[in-house]
């Protein structure tokens, strides 16, 4: 617990007043009873207009953490066409007892346009790459084939090494283009149901030659009783072939890749949330680079594995993160370097509109 006396507090208001972030403080009872400039500015309303009043009824948009477990979680809304950041933290004084609520407010709409900005370049320009990649596949193809005229030995390297690239390009472009459609909200989903014991059997046995290649091999664990999914085929396979094939990628050779589905209960009911994990044996993550392992473009180094050949855009696992998040799951990671990485993900059986978020059982 973090103990702020709010009598020393009260005292800075001069400090506070040259502050770029917003402060407002609130009593017991939840009503104001100071906030700085900066505050005003981005509520949108004169002091006389906050001081005074119920928190709630200023700051509508902000979860205030008093019903959360949670003192150092922040949350990003919106207000009178600005975005914000805002925290809000318990005021102790010094004999431990609550004396009311510390509220901050960072201004983002700045980082927020930018990256509003970035995202539409992104989906613009992966769409307007995506046409004339598709003729030259096309044509390629086509050459291929011996459509325009037979091939000789060096027309037909010229030609697959071609087509290869010009098939790993595209594969890029779909990925920025999915990643933006998650992220706009704009995802589509087929209803229905999936068998994720088949979808799972069939992604491992058309990675198995991947993996074989350095000696690998996967080992598949699905619990008898896990039934169909009510999520998207497509997002199911996404997940689960881009979590296994990090771990083929990462592992070291001879190495097993392990991939384990059970089923979790909640109040008696079965299967309310089915449980995933892919595992290897492998490099594992530095501890520099795991907090950021799910961030968009991010890519660790691994400058003494010779065997490790990283590509792509370190696109892959923030698309996971983002479809497993769609369906209220919720998805982590434990990870000791030389000795492998497992990743696990939990998420509800139930439509996503129609279920609570899976809760946090790291």
């Amino acid at each position: 617990m973090n103990v702020y006396p709010a009598s020393d507090l009260a005292q800075s208001q001069q400090i506070l007043e040259h502050l770029a972030d917003g402060i407002i403080f609130s009593n017991q009872n939840g009503y104001i009873s100071y906030a700085n400039g900066a505050a005003c500015m981005m509520v949108g309303r004169p002091i006389s207009e906050i001081v005074g009043y119920p928190i709630t009824d200023i700051l509508t948009r902000l979860p205030l953490l008093a019903s959360s477990a949670d003192h150092t979680k922040s949350s990003r809304f919106e207000l009178n066409g600005r975005y914000l950041r805002g925290k809000a933290v318990v005021l102790y004084n010094q004999s431990n007892e609550a004396e009311g609520i510390l509220t901050t407010l960072h201004d983002i709409t700045a980082e927020f346009e930018l990256e509003q900005s970035k995202d539409s370049f992104l989906q613009t320009i992966s769409h307007e790459l995506r046409t004339p990649l598709t003729a030259i596949k096309g044509y390629v193809e086509l050459l291929s084939t011996g459509a325009s005229g037979t091939l000789n030995d060096s027309q037909k390297m010229f030609t697959t090494t071609i087509q290869r690239n010009v098939n790993r390009m595209v594969q890029l472009i779909n990925s920025l283009i999915f990643a933006s459609s998650i992220k706009a909200g704009r995802l589509e989903y087929i209803t229905g149901h999936t068998d994720l014991t088949q979808l799972i059997d069939q992604i491992s046995r058309e990675l198995q030659p991947t993996a074989a290649e350095d000696g690998q091999k996967i080992v598949v664990e699905v619990a008898k009783e896990i039934q169909p999914l009510h999520v998207d085929p497509i997002h199911m396979a996404t997940i689960l072939e881009e979590l296994i094939t990090n771990s083929i990628k990462f592992n070291r050779p001879g190495g097993t890749v392990r991939v384990t589905a059970v089923p979790d209960t909640m109040n008696g009911n079965a299967q309310t949330y089915i449980i995933v994990s892919v595992s290897d044996e492998g490099i594992g993550i530095d501890p520099a680079d795991q907090s950021h392992i799910f961030e968009e473009f991010y890519r660790a180094t691994h400058e003494t594995e010779s065997h490790i050949r990283t590509r792509g855009l370190g696109m892959g696992l923030s698309i996971v993160r983002a479809l497993v998040e769609t369906y209220n799951g919720r998805i982590w990671f434990k990870s000791t370097p030389g000795q492998g990485s497992t990743f696990t993900f939990i998420i509800p059986n139930q439509p996503a509109e129609e279920v609570t978020p899976a809760p946090n059982i790291t």
